[in-house]
């Protein structure tokens, strides 16, 4: 397994995934480092759904493409109607974060998806980490769509992780001193 620097440093959103499904350790080592993701307070308000369900994705999908449309923006109606669209890039596995709508939750299930994009990158997979989705369950399009999460009460899903082994390597190295100033 790699080193956790290296890990911390290579880790890239992957935008072209392969057809190949994760195996289920995979799977399971991925949904743990989620699981062990720190919390305000030890609360875990976080909900974890693994979809491998090629038509469920491509139904939620569908919806998010449905909400661009209506959207009346341009470059979103425009993506969303290229041939192939997927907000999910066509991965494999995608796994929805759900958070209990409590005050620190958004940071809570933000740390969790972070720790399951890390344990891929370690475990040599790609990842994308999606919000863009959240509207879909809105929409006339997707809200039946929810229902089959079987999400406790008061949850919603807040991020997505895509989740494949990578069709091509991500982006290039970008210049990041300039995000960075120091007081002393």
């Amino acid at each position: 397994m790699a080193d956790a620097l290296q890990v911390l440093m290579t880790r890239r959103s992957v935008r072209e995934f392969l057809g190949t499904q994760l195996s289920d350790d995979e799977v399971k080592t991925i949904v743990d480092a989620g699981l062990h993701a720190a919390t305000a307070m030890n609360r875990q308000s976080w909900h974890f759904t693994v979809v491998q369900d090629r038509r469920l994705l491509d139904a939620i999908s569908g919806a998010v493409g449905a909400v661009m449309v209506d959207s009346g923006i341009p470059s979103l109606i425009e993506r969303a109607r290229t041939t192939g669209f997927s907000c999910f890039h066509h991965a494999p596995t995608v796994i929805f974060v759900s958070s209990d709508g409590s005050h620190y939750s958004l940071a809570d299930c933000a740390n969790a998806s972070q720790n399951m994009c890390l344990a891929a990158t370690a475990l040599g997979l790609g990842s994308c980490y999606i919000g863009s989705f959240v509207q879909a369950f809105d929409h006339p399009s997707g809200k039946h769509l929810l229902a089959q999460f079987g999400l406790p009460e008061n949850y919603k899903p807040v991020f997505s992780i895509a989740l494949g082994h990578a069709a091509k390597a991500a982006f290039t190295e970008k210049e990041r001193e300039w995000k960075v100033s120091y007081i002393r």
